[in-house]
């Protein structure tokens, strides 16, 4: 029933679409393919500024059975991982009444014949809400999850079905986001906690940052680059002198920061208003605030982008040294960014953010002329692969020569799973669209 198909692209050459779909990532093809009389869109939410979503007309004269499936015919990058305990999954929804009933099927995007249909009721009209879809308890009338399953049947495609059922009498505007398979009975792929380095591009980690003092903050297209996200932060007026943002939430960063007597340096890519307004980075102990240090720089150019480093040897006065901390074993692993620190909020002002890391030339990281990072590295769990390109292939090799693994990757950002590999020395050939390198790898 999937005539008259009508794809609505919004990107080129853009990696293929994969849960959890956020409608967020530039680098993501966030086309989706409508049949039976639906028109949709990609917009930005009218409920809030800072979001994207679907809109999804029926349009009158649409048929009973339209409906938009969420990508293009080849679906999504990799199969959505049902089984009999983890059935389900969860779309936000906005609907113009309740008591409408929505319909998601999943089926195998090279054979139509292996599907699954479930169906929920709006709950409320012309609000955003949360609907989740057991497809355990399929609609009547369509295959059981179980058949699937038990034929190891894969399912890498899904299509949303607003007011099933009802033809398009008089044209119906609709709304979805956050389309995600749901673990554990009911929670979704929860984000990771973020990390360094923070580029605001891997929509796989939890970018959350808490204001404090008078700020507010907000995740952000670059006013400058739409390919590129930022953390807008504004200092209102009234703001404290001491109004910052951490960059995380109070649990901060993932790992610690790999501060030693040598290795003392953080840098910031930043935008201010005006030059010669003072910066302040503080890192702390999240379980512990009495363990800080604090630094401070100057910006020197206005409305313009700058990186700023930021050498924790040189505390401020007043504030711990972090010799201190490195010979007392303090734990460094969350860290707030101060804009024009010192100075109260009589007027409001707008600063942005973005690429926090360690190091001046990158502690830790593989850094390709900043085209390619890999990270954390040594590791004994994971590296991740992150590119200004889409990254095309990478290929492990060992010290023999030997290759031990290859993968084709068709995105931004990957990651190697670094546990089934001997420990030692490895070399990852990285081959982008535009270019290729070579890194070492140490697995510890």
């Amino acid at each position: 029933n999937e005539s008259s198909l009508q794809t609505t692209s919004f990107n080129q050459l853009l990696s293929q679409i994969d849960l959890p779909v956020t409608f967020e990532d530039t680098s993501i093809d966030y086309t989706v393919t409508d049949f039976g009389g639906n028109a949709s869109s990609l917009i930005v939410d009218p409920s809030d500024a800072t979001n994207h979503v679907i809109q999804v007309i029926k349009t009158q004269g649409a048929e009973t059975w339209a409906g938009t499936t969420i990508g293009t015919a080849s679906g999504f990058a990799t199969a959505i991982p049902l089984t009999a305990t983890d059935s389900k999954m969860s779309v936000r929804v906005w609907s113009p009444a309740a008591a409408l009933p929505i319909r998601l099927k999943v089926e195998d995007a090279n054979d139509n014949t292996h599907t699954c249909e479930t169906e929920v009721n709006t709950t409320i009209a012309n609000a955003w809400e949360t609907l989740t879809f057991d497809f355990s308890q399929q609609a009547t009338g369509t295959e059981p999850l179980s058949t699937g399953l038990s034929n190891g049947w894969v399912y890498n495609k899904a299509s949303i079905f607003f007011n099933f059922g009802t033809a398009g009498d008089t044209e119906m505007t609709f709304y979805f986001d956050d389309v995600n398979h749901l673990i554990g009975g009911g929670n979704p792929n929860v984000l990771a906690q973020i990390d360094l380095p923070v580029t605001f591009e891997d929509t796989t980690v939890n970018y959350t940052v808490t204001d404090f003092g008078g700020n507010v903050s907000s995740f952000i297209i670059d006013p400058n680059d739409a390919n590129n996200h930022v953390m807008k932060v504004v200092k209102t007026q009234g703001a404290e002198t001491w109004a910052g943002t951490t960059i995380g939430t109070a649990t901060g960063f993932a790992s610690a920061i790999p501060f030693t007597t040598s290795d003392t340096k953080m840098n910031v890519k930043v935008w201010s208003p005006a030059a010669d307004l003072p910066i302040r980075l503080k890192v702390e102990d999240a379980n512990d605030n009495t363990h800080t240090c604090e630094t401070e720089v100057n910006t020197t150019i206005a409305n313009a982008w700058e990186t700023l480093t930021f050498d924790f040897s040189q505390h401020v006065t007043g504030t711990e040294p972090l010799s201190t901390g490195l010979s007392n074993s303090w734990v460094y692993n969350k860290a707030s960014i101060f804009f024009n620190f010192g100075t109260a909020g009589d007027t409001e002002m707008t600063f942005y953010f973005d690429d926090v890391k360690f190091g001046e030339t990158e502690v830790g990281m593989m850094d390709f002329e900043t085209t390619v990072q890999i990270y954390p590295n040594p590791s004994s769990t994971h590296w991740k692969i992150s590119s200004h390109d889409e990254i095309d292939e990478v290929v492990l090799i060992d010290v023999l020569g030997k290759m031990v693994a290859s993968f084709s990757v068709q995105k931004q950002h990957f990651s190697i799973d670094a546990r089934p590999f001997d420990s030692g020395m490895y070399f990852a050939r990285v081959k982008t669209l535009q270019s290729e390198f070579t890194a070492v790898l140490i697995r510890k």
